[in-house]
């Protein structure tokens, strides 16, 4: 799959894996999967868009968390610390549209 078609394919919301390192990438999606109940209890979903080099996450909010204004808090509050204590490499968490 060339680079315009995963572009493509993420603005049209076709369920692509996430980018970035294999077991970085397998360490942030533990975390939100640990996470997933506490955010699909006020009607949304986390998903993991890609680990960059760098260090940053990015994540795509979903359902009523895609609108939600303590949807940043969630990530601030919630993820980012889980995902510190088990990724040193992490420099912090955002999220895309």
């Amino acid at each position: 799959m060339d680079f315009l078609d995963r572009i493509l394919g993420r603005a049209r919301n076709v369920g692509l894996p996430a980018l970035g390192d294999p077991e970085r990438v397998r360490v942030v999606q533990c975390v939100i999967d640990e996470l997933a109940p506490l955010v699909a209890a006020d009607g949304g979903s986390i998903e993991l868009v890609e680990v960059g080099d760098d260090g940053w996450v990015s994540v795509r909010m979903r359902g009523a968390c895609s609108h939600c204004d303590a949807s940043s808090d969630r990530l601030r509050l919630a993820l980012e610390p889980r995902l510190r204590a088990v990724a040193p490499w992490l420099c912090g968490v955002r999220a895309v549209v």
